[in-house]
């Protein structure tokens, strides 16, 4: 519209928006118009000749040269419209100045003597356009507006000629006269167009401003828009209003003197008064604003008008015109309304002076505010123009009036903070608006308090008595809508600061909500609980819900507002708005907030609720177990669930669901989905995890009190899964199965296109959240689909299964094969796993069978790869995992052919080669055989002889045709093994190799590993044995019942006056960096004297990570943390008090070693120490002895003591986290110098020995002989061994031993005296019931996550308890062929080579005897693997690569000395064990002693009986004269040279006989003895052995022996 383009041309001089006649010269672009013709240049020529000819017409007359200069402007118009407004005309000044001079003329003429109305007719005629007739006016009008837009110089000529003047009357006329007119022509629009523009440009240059100020035009203009009578023409009101506008924003002096001389604005305002009332309301306010515009743009300048409207009751006028529009807006916007506002607003800013304004305020207030007195932006210095916008608040009741009086004020505190000060200090418009609020509509409502809410989060200011009267309106008003609107900003307001918590607490603000919502509560009882209506509003619950979560908002981490809470006797009635959905949120926050003060009480509530819950309230049973895992993140929560039977609860929760998820479903279950009953199961799983994650106790009591056992009889019920496995029960299985990865068949039970059954999937789905539960992750799953820790496992099985497509967050599982520990995943429940595996069978569904089998078999690979590291089998051997395995899976384990049943032996023989406890063992040996029948006793026992059929006992169906004596089984048709129990046997002796095998390779030879106690300083930083009381060193007066320790005798003096003597094994698994800096410390002796604040340091032996340094120190040193000791390389250690040894080319991971330090006291405060690592001296040194007294007391108080205690490990105040990981095996504490024999002695009972070296074999003796001491009793101190312990508490130890002890050891813990729930590792001092002096009760484990403890029990360990070699003799008798033999010998190589034990009782039961009487029975078997195999249990070859001493003597005596076996075997090992003799017996190193033992096992008469064979060979006759010649020289012996001796004797022919007439040739003959005394053989027999005795006699190198 025409208003519009009006309006916009107010801020610019030309409107280029007219096609042609609206362009200003600087808005036409630089360029000809082609095509046109004549050209722009060619006009401008011809009008400037024509206009020549029109200046030299002076001497015409008026008229002429009126005529002339008409038709000049045609011309001159279309030259301008051809050059797009660029005007080439030099006359131009001249032509402008002629031009308005003949508009001039001609308006004054049609203006001349008439009255208002014709004269506006006439000029609007006049400036017409007519088409064809009479132009001129219009010509003129136009020529002026096109000359109007070039240049001031030319403006100036217009303005010269009074024609701005004339102008203005006009627009007057046009305005205040309007035409009846139907319709508005084109012409018209045009016309006004060029008109006002006209006007615009002549405003915007000074001398034009000038030239409307010449009359009373202005004035009149002015008056006329303020008078607004309804005759006003409405086409002319928006162009009169932007001339208008054009005019107040030229501001000049002129124009403000003009207006103050015409009295323009106390005119309007009055005129404006009284038409208030009865003109529309956006006329009216249209009016004012335009003479506001007027006093805003003349202040800058001066403040005159101004004050003209304030004396002409402006303020009033501005009252009146806003509250017209109440009730008149509709919801609508009105544009004039804003642009009053927005003058209002700036009328509060104009003032002669800054307001003063005095501190005035209340605190608290919030962290951040500051007051301040300096202007930082616009301030407010006119409060009669604030008060016009207060009174319109408080008289008016529209919706969209008051919401912008609302928001003009926050607009006015945007512009300066200080500005709120200033207002509220002086009018109080906020305090006073809170009364007003409830009156008025629900949006203003809103808006106000978010006002209210913009003082405290912008402004950081605390409104304390506007929030008092929100308070009182909320007290007095509790129903109404605006209660709700109010308690909805305090919620906002209370959570951003934790400060309102107290404010609205001291002001009672809590102590309201809480009275009503006890009432409300008391309300819900009495009626019961109402189920809201869907899309039906109800203000009251809404406001139910909006108190009690302000009501938590004030609980917020405020302790004082939960005991007002609680001594509000609410927690009752909070558990009345538990039942209601929509409160439920709310009322478990409360509760929340209430576990700080007692968490007992909240446990005990959420869990009671629990358990009286519905079966269809599962909703409820979520949003409580929701809120069990939030307080289960807190400190109390873990210790308050247990003592609350949260963990029964639960269980029984679980209990409830039993048959939730069977298919079909139960009609009791109908109403509730599979999904919703896993979800429920998930934050079952999900609390429980949490509760145990990380806590030792909880952990502790969930495994005592047979939780897990529980928990899994709880998940068989379920109804998803089948049932356990059955003896006879045929089930389909192959040997050839493709199980998918684990990860896989999680992915798929949880993607929304599920191929899996119902119930498989739902048992999927259970295992999902078990092995996230077993890994410690399982309580950060918040969402029933979110995939499991499993699913990003990749394959491990055979097939190699591709993963790549299921990354995820977590980290992948790494490859079965890889053997690293680190890359391992941390078992945190190894409990689950076994139930895990008690589930294994119930996976079997008949429905699916295959693909059940499928699922048994993925997971069964997934648990192998649990197991991979060697820790997480020890971990899972602790857990009972075999047991488990041998209960719920026995006939999977006994049957063979399955995949299933290989996964399942695999996991077993891993887990048993750590520890197998021998019950379990027992069981597992016995898989697969069948109970003999009668008949086939008695057929064994009357079985007269050895030869039976071997189809009888073979293992497959090719060595049932093969002819063999080896099976002691007797034949007929009732088979005592058949070829299955073969094959079972064949499987169980390859089981015990794989179980058996050694694990690690020490330098002497294989061992078992022992039980440990594992510090891990990659967790916590800290781990350690905390040793209390090794002695007390009293005073003369001090009572002995200060004094902790076990034993009856007297405190134990320390230092020891014998010296001292520090032993144990260890093993580095993982070696700490040189940056960590974090030594292995293997012992530290703390002392304290009472009374005194420091303990000192007074012995430490450690290992430094920087270069492997063995460092022992007698220094006192403070006992302090890390942070306040001095750096290691910059405290010198004082001369003579430490000994530091490099052994970094001794050390390996992986190996265990033995460590002793030797103390000897010497003469004085001397001592020497020496450091052993494994038996061997690496380090010695002088030093000063430990101190009588700790740090630099001389002396002691006779009433005070010294209490000494220890650390194996780093103890918590030297808390550091790095790479470290060591073993500790058995330690020993000596308070003697123990010599090298001793300690040779230690070494070789290696670290399995568990006693106290009381009863000891001494070097060199049988198990048969006398044991005798090594050490006297007295001398022991300590024995720490992982065999000798047991989970203890606190008040066990208290009661069991001393006060003083579970006091230390409850204080080294970081737990109360009297706890009776924590549990507490207590390796026992196996030397406490020792006589002597007072011992230490033993050691505690402190550190949860940094200490583990291995009971190893290997399966060549357990083997001795339930038969020992006896079981593995008959496997050997069990062999039937030489497969099976093998087997069975490389079981007793593994057994024998590790476990002394065996052959202790080996020797016992005779068993080398029977084992050389069963090989003979088996020759048929033997061959070179086995000799090799035999030859490495006898010592004599480390299997076959390098000859050595022999160390079991037994196989050496009775196997491999016993010819007779070796006569007949293939591969002709006679010669073979021959040569190895040979060899042993030649060896520089070790002949002599292997001599020694082939003269104690009879070798020598042995070999000559070999003479009598008739098929000796002569080959084998110089081999073993060439033994003889070896053991003679290796160890000589006159009883064996007699019986060498002998036989040359017996070789002499009889006297009749002369040998010189025998034939030599006849030796060669093979039918005759190698003795016979008729052969050539004998005679040449006798001159190899006299060769032999003469090579021995002559040797250099002869061994005699003791004899």
């Amino acid at each position: 519209m025409e208003a519009e383009d009006l309006s916009k041309a107010e801020d610019r001089p030309e409107d280029p928006g007219f096609q042609n006649e609206g362009q200003s010269p600087a808005m036409k672009p630089d360029f000809p118009l082609e095509g046109q013709c004549p050209g722009p240049t060619a006009l401008w020529d011809t009008l400037e000749k024509k206009f020549l000819e029109y200046q030299q017409l002076t001497h015409k007359n008026p008229e002429e040269r009126h005529k002339n200069l008409l038709s000049l402007l045609p011309l001159f118009l279309k030259a301008w419209e051809h050059s797009v407004g660029i005007i080439c005309f030099r006359s131009l000044q001249r032509l402008a100045e002629d031009v308005s001079d003949q508009l001039a003329q001609e308006i004054q003429q049609a203006l001349a003597g008439k009255p208002a109305e014709q004269a506006r007719a006439a000029v609007g005629q006049l400036l017409r356009w007519k088409g064809d007739v009479d132009q001129d006016g219009y010509l003129l009008l136009k020529s002026v507006y096109v000359l109007t837009g070039t240049d001031s110089e030319t403006l100036g000529r217009v303005v010269g000629s009074g024609l701005p003047a004339l102008l203005l009357q006009c627009l007057y006329l046009f305005f205040a006269f309007p035409v009846e007119k139907d319709e508005l022509l084109e012409c018209d629009v045009q016309g006004q167009r060029m008109f006002v523009q006209m006007l615009l440009n002549i405003c915007s240059e000074s001398q034009g401003l000038e030239g409307l100020l010449s009359g009373s035009e202005l004035q009149s203009l002015l008056i006329a828009t303020t008078c607004l009578r309804e005759h006003s023409c409405y086409f002319w009101k928006e162009p009169t209003f932007c001339v208008l506008r054009a005019i107040s924003k030229a501001q000049s002096p002129s124009v403000i003197q003009y207006l103050r001389t015409a009295d323009c604005v106390r005119l309007s305002v009055q005129n404006l008064s009284k038409l208030a009332d009865t003109l529309p309301a956006p006329e009216v306010s249209q009016a004012v604003s335009l003479i506001l515009n007027f006093v805003k743009d003349s202040y800058p300048i001066s403040s005159a008008l101004l004050l003209e409207f304030e004396n002409g009751e402006g303020y009033p006028l501005l009252l009146k015109v806003l509250l017209r529009y109440d009730g008149l807006t509709q919801g609508d916007v009105e544009p004039h309304l804003e642009e009053l506002l927005e003058l209002v607003m700036w009328l509060t800013t104009c003032g002669r002076s800054e307001l003063k304004v005095f501190d005035s305020v209340t605190y608290p207030q919030l962290e951040g505010f500051k007051f301040h007195q300096e202007a930082s932006g616009v301030t407010v210095k006119n409060l009669q123009a604030f008060q016009v916008l207060q009174n319109v608040f408080h008289r008016a009741s529209d919706s969209v009036l008051c919401t912008k009086v609302l928001l003009a004020i926050k607009t006015m505190w945007a512009w300066n903070p200080r500005n709120f000060f200033l207002l509220e200090w002086t009018l109080q418009p906020i305090s006073q608006f809170v009364e007003l609020v409830p009156l008025k509509p629900p949006p203003v409502q809103v808006h106000f308090f978010q006002l209210l809410e913009t003082l405290v989060f912008n402004l950081l200011y605390v409104p304390h008595e506007v929030l008092a009267k929100v308070q009182h309106l909320i007290k007095e008003s509790p129903e109404q809508p605006c209660t709700l609107v109010a308690l909805q900003s305090i919620l906002r307001i209370t959570a951003s600061d934790q400060l309102f918590t107290d404010i609205f607490r001291d002001s009672g603000l809590l102590g309201l909500l809480l009275a009503q919502l006890r009432k409300q509560a008391k309300i819900m009882r009495k009626s019961g609980s109402k189920v809201p209506s869907p899309g039906v509003q109800d203000p009251e619950r809404e406001l139910t819900c909006v108190m009690l979560n302000t009501v938590v908002a004030l609980l917020q981490g405020s302790v004082r507002n939960a005991v007002v809470l609680k001594d509000h006797g609410m927690v009752p009635f909070i558990k009345i708005f538990l039942d209601d959905e929509s409160y439920r949120g709310a009322s478990l926050s409360i509760l929340e907030q209430l576990s700080v003060i007692n968490a007992e009480e909240y446990m005990s509530i959420i869990v009671g609720a629990l358990c009286s819950s519905t079966q269809g309230e599962l909703q409820l049973k979520l949003d409580l177990l929701k809120s069990l895992l939030r307080i289960l993140e807190t400190p109390k929560g873990h210790a308050a669930f247990r003592v609350s039977s949260g963990f029964n609860g639960l269980l029984s929760l679980l209990s409830d669901l039993e048959g939730s998820l069977q298919v079909p479903v139960v009609p009791t279950w109908g109403s509730v989905s599979l999904s919703q009953t896993l979800e429920l199961v998930l934050h079952t799983l999900c609390v429980v995890s949490a509760a145990l994650h990380l806590d030792p106790v909880n952990g502790h009591f969930f495994r005592t009190n047979g939780l897990f056992e529980k928990l899994a009889e709880d998940l068989c019920l379920l109804g998803c899964f089948g049932a356990p496995e059955e003896e006879g029960a045929q089930r389909l299985s192959s040997s050839d199965m493709k199980a998918r990865p684990f990860g896989d068949l999680l992915s798929c039970a949880f993607s929304s296109s599920c191929p899996f059954p119902p119930r498989l999937q739902s048992c999927l789905q259970i295992l999902s959240f078990l092995d996230s539960m077993a890994s410690g992750t399982l309580h950060l799953r918040r969402d029933l689909m979110e995939p499991a820790r499993a699913g990003q496992e990749p394959s491990v099985d055979a097939q190699k299964g591709d993963a790549s497509g299921r990354q995820g967050k977590l980290k992948q599982w790494p490859d079965l094969e890889e053997r690293m520990d680190e890359g391992d995943v941390t078992i945190m429940h190894p409990g689950i796993i076994c139930i895990m595996v008690r589930l294994l069978p119930r996976l079997y569904l008949d429905d699916h069978p295959q693909l059940s089998e499928e699922v048994q078999c993925s997971m069964a690979s997934h648990l192998l790869s649990l197991v991979k590291s060697e820790k997480n089998r020890q971990v899972m051997c602790e857990a009972g995992m075999l047991r488990t395995l041998m209960t719920f899976c026995r006939r999977t384990l006994s049957t063979g052919g399955s995949a299933l049943h290989s996964l399942l032996i695999r996991i077993f023989e891993k887990l048993g080669s750590q520890a197998i406890e021998p019950d379990v063992l027992r069981q597992f040996l016995g898989l697969g055989i069948h109970s003999p029948q009668p008949a086939a006793w008695k057929s064994l026992h009357s079985s007269p002889g050895h030869e039976d059929n071997p189809g009888n006992s073979g293992s497959c169906a090719d060595s049932a045709d093969k002819p063999t004596d080896a099976s002691p089984c007797p034949g007929g048709s009732q088979d005592l093994w058949t070829s299955q129990d073969s094959a079972t046997a064949l499987q169980t002796t390859l089981s015990l190799i794989s179980m058996t095998s050694p694990r690690n390779l020490q330098p002497q030879r294989a061992a078992l590993t022992p039980s440990f106690v594992e510090f891990d300083m990659s967790v916590e930083g800290y781990g350690c044995l905390f040793i209390p009381t090794l002695s007390t060193v009293m005073g003369s007066s001090t009572e002995h019942s200060i004094s902790g320790g076990t034993g009856s005798g007297t405190p134990r003096p320390f230092p020891p006056p014998g010296g001292l003597t520090f032993s144990c094994w260890f093993l580095i698994s993982r070696q700490a960096t040189v940056m960590e800096g974090h030594p292995l410390r293997f012992l530290t002796l703390v002392r304290h004297l009472a009374r005194t604040e420091q303990p000192f340091i007074c012995f430490s032996v450690s290992l430094c990570m920087d270069d492997l340094s063995l460092v022992v120190s007698t220094e006192e040193k403070e006992f302090q943390p890390l942070d306040v000791m001095e750096p290691e390389d910059e405290a010198e250690p004082s001369a003579g008090r430490q000994l530091q040894v490099r052994c970094s080319q001794l050390l390996t991971c992986g190996q265990w070693y033995h460590l002793a330090v030797v103390v000897s006291k010497d003469m004085k405060r001397n001592c020497t120490v020496t450091t052993y690592l494994d038996g061997q001296a690496i380090g010695s040194a002088k030093m000063l002895y430990v101190q009588a007294l700790p740090g630099t007391f001389l002396s002691m108080d006779p009433s005070s003591f010294v209490d000494v205690y220890g650390y194996i490990g780093t103890p918590r105040i030297w808390k550091q986290k790095s790479s470290l990981i060591w073993r500790l095996g058995p330690s020993y504490l000596f308070e003697e110098d123990i010599s090298m024999d001793a300690l040779a002695l230690i070494i070789k009972l290696g670290p399995r020995y568990c006693g106290n070296f009381q009863a000891v074999h001494l070097q060199g003796e049988g198990s048969d002989g006398e044991a005798t001491p090594l050490i006297a009793e007295e001398r022991v101190s300590f024995g720490l061994h992982v065999s000798s312990s047991s989970i203890t508490s606190i008040m066990n130890i208290r009661n069991t031993y001393n006060e003083v002890d579970s006091r230390l050891i409850a204080k080294e813990m970081n737990i109360a005296s009297r706890d009776n729930a924590t549990p507490v590792f207590l390796l026992r001092n196996c030397a406490g019931h020792l006589s002597g002096s007072l011992r230490t009760l033993g050691a505690v484990a402190v550190g949860h996550l940094g200490v583990r403890v291995f009971h190893s029990s290997p399966a060549a360990s357990s083997l001795d308890y339930i038969g020992g070699p006896a079981i593995l003799l008959g496997l050997i008798s069990l062999a039937t062929d030489d497969h099976t033999m093998y087997a069975a010998m490389k079981v007793l190589h593994s057994v024998l080579t590790s476990n002394a034990m065996c052959d202790y009782l080996m020797q016992h039961i005779c068993g080398y005897q029977i084992l050389a009487f069963l090989l003979r029975k088996k020759t048929a078997f033997l061959n070179h693997r086995i000799f090799q195999l035999i030859l490495s249990v006898a010592g004599t070859a480390e299997l076959g690569f390098r000859p050595s001493a022999v160390t079991n003597t037994c196989v050496f005596q009775h196997v491999l000395c016993n010819f007779e076996l070796w006569t007949n075997t293939a591969d002709n090992l006679e010669l073979a064990l021959f040569s190895h003799l040979l060899e042993i017996l030649q060896s520089p190193r070790e002949g002599p002693r292997n001599a020694e033992v082939a003269h104690q096992a009879q070798l020598v008469p042995k070999l000559i009986f070999l003479f009598n064979e008739p098929s000796l060979a002569l080959s084998k006759v110089s081999t073993i004269i060439a033994i003889l010649g070896c053991q003679l020289k290796g160890h000589f012996n006159i009883q064996d040279l007699l019986r060498v001796g002998l036989f040359v004797v017996y070789t002499l022919k009889p006297s009749s006989e002369n040998e010189r007439q025998s034939c030599l040739d006849g030796a060669q003959d093979p039918s005759a003895p190698a003795g016979s005394q008729t052969s050539g053989k004998a005679i040449w027999l006798r001159n190899q052995l006299l060769e032999m005795l003469f090579g021995v006699i002559s040797s250099p190198q002869l061994h005699l022996s003791s004899e």
